[in-house]
C-alpha cells in the first residue's frame, strides 16, 4: 500500500470514530409536559317573538275612534347576557301623525292577538310608550336609539329565557277630522337583541 493510500485510510478512519463520537455527544435527557383540552366556542344571542309572522293590526275603512289592540310576546333564548330595544325602520304614512300608539309591557302566558287575555301590566312603568306613530317612528329609528326594554326584573340585562308581553294599541282619536282617506302604509315594528 502506497504511502498516500494509508494516509487517505487513517483519515476516514479518524473521520469515522470522531462521527460516532459526535453522535453521543449531542444525545440529551429530557421531558415533557403538555395542557390538554383547550376549547374556545361562542355564546349566543337568540330573540323569538309568538306571532307567527302575522301582522299586530290590520286596520283599513277606519273611522274617528276606531282602534286597535294586540299583545305579542317577546322570549330571549340566548345564552349571553343581552340589552333588547324596540324600534322601526319603516316609512310611516301621513295617517302616522294622527295616530295615537300606546305600547304597555307586562306578564302572563298570552297568546298572540287581540285578545289579550292573562295579560298583566307591570305596576310601576308599565306603559313605555304613548305618542304618535309617527313619533315612535322618528324617535326610534334603530337599535343605537331604540326604546330600550327591561326583563321582567327590570334589569336591562335580558336573561336566557326571559319573556315580556308587549301590549299594542293604535287608534284614530274620535276628534280626529283631518285624516279622511290617508294611510301608514305597511311597517314593522323590530326587536333586537345585542350581548352585553
Amino acid at each position: 500500500m502506497s504511502k498516500g493510500h494509508k494516509l487517505l485510510l487513517s483519515l476516514l478512519i479518524i473521520g469515522l470514530v470522531g462521527a460516532v463520537a459526535g453522535i453521543g455527544t449531542f444525545s440529551a435527557f429530557s421531558g415533557t409536559t403538555s395542557n390538554d383540552g383547550n376549547s374556545f366556542s361562542a355564546g349566543t344571542v337568540v330573540l323569538s317573538d309568538n306571532d307567527s309572522g302575522t301582522a299586530m293590526y290590520n286596520v283599513s275603512n277606519a273611522k274617528p275612534g276606531d282602534s286597535a289592540t294586540s299583545c305579542i310576546t317577546v322570549t330571549y333564548t340566548g345564552s349571553l347576557a343581552a340589552n333588547v330595544k324596540l324600534y322601526t325602520t319603516s316609512a310611516i304614512g301621513s295617517l302616522g301623525s294622527h295616530l295615537t300608539l300606546t305600547v304597555t309591557q307586562g306578564t302572563g302566558s298570552v297568546a298572540f292577538g287581540s285578545a289579550c287575555t292573562n295579560f298583566t301590566p307591570d305596576g310601576s312603568g308599565s306603559q313605555i310608550y304613548s305618542g304618535t306613530l309617527s313619533n315612535f317612528a322618528g324617535t326610534y329609528s334603530g337599535f343605537g336609539s331604540g326604546l330600550a326594554l327591561t326583563n321582567a326584573g327590570g334589569s336591562a340585562a335580558w336573561a336566557q329565557n326571559d319573556a315580556r308581553v308587549y301590549k299594542f294599541q293604535i287608534s284614530l282619536p274620535g276628534s280626529d277630522t283631518t285624516g279622511s282617506g290617508l294611510n301608514t302604509g305597511a311597517h314593522s315594528f323590530t326587536w333586537e337583541a345585542q350581548n352585553t
